[in-house]
């Protein structure tokens, strides 16, 4: 929906096609509300949603991207999100199976005593996302404080996230899932608003201060 903004902005919308490929059958498979108002967005902007498909490959030569179903989707501008992996030094470790570091969900902790992974390099159970991973490492934190200092271990990790939405138009929207407490995954949308972008800022600019000094 931003890239419907800046093509509207440009005064060449009307020239171009939209479309979003993914794996999932909703955008937001979690929040049956949060999909429902993207689809709604993208109707109202002609973005084509194209659910349940995963982009295998791209011909360059003829400028098209290869779906798994063989169907071919043509693009001037392809934007991809490439295969989640574990780097090499983590492949490389003897630490992975099948590609990433087994751990307790609840706890971070992996088969080796005393090592502990969190982010995109575990099998936690929840998205490979920035909010997951701090999350995460703060329950890892404050577990080893605990055992230096002899206190009580923290509660177990929740698997909780909020995930701002871009709707264009200077609008953004919020998600807050929870993916570890139930028997399943759940989502609750809240609608795009001003505070929301703020909030939105802000949450970027405290990490930014708080992780780099700036």
């Amino acid at each position: 929906m931003l890239l419907d903004d800046y093509l509207s902005r440009r005064g060449v919308r009307d020239d171009c096609e939209i479309s979003l490929v993914m794996p999932f059958g909703t955008p937001v498979p979690p929040s049956p509300d949060t999909s429902a108002a993207l689809l709604t967005a993208f109707a109202e902007r002609g973005i084509e949603f194209v659910p349940g498909r995963r982009v295998s490959s791209l011909d360059p030569g003829r400028n098209v991207a290869v779906l798994d179903d063989g169907a071919e989707l043509p693009y001037d501008l392809f934007l991809g999100v490439p295969k989640h992996r574990a780097p090499d030094v983590v492949l490389e470790s003897g630490m992975a199976t099948d590609g990433y570091i087994a751990v307790d969900s609840r706890t971070l902790e992996t088969r080796f005593a005393d090592v502990y992974a969190v982010g995109d390099v575990a099998t936690v159970g929840v998205p490979k996302a920035g909010v997951f991973s701090e999350g995460a490492a703060r329950v890892v934190a404050v577990s080893l404080i605990a055992r230096v200092q002899g206190g009580e271990q923290p509660p177990a990790y929740d698997g909780r996230g909020a995930c701002y939405v871009e709707f264009g138009a200077g609008r953004v929207g919020r998600v807050d899932v929870d993916f570890l407490s139930g028997p399943k995954p759940t989502g609750t949308f809240q609608e795009p608003s001003r505070v929301l972008v703020a909030e939105k800022q802000h949450f970027g600019a405290s990490r930014s201060a708080r992780w780099f000094n700036h």
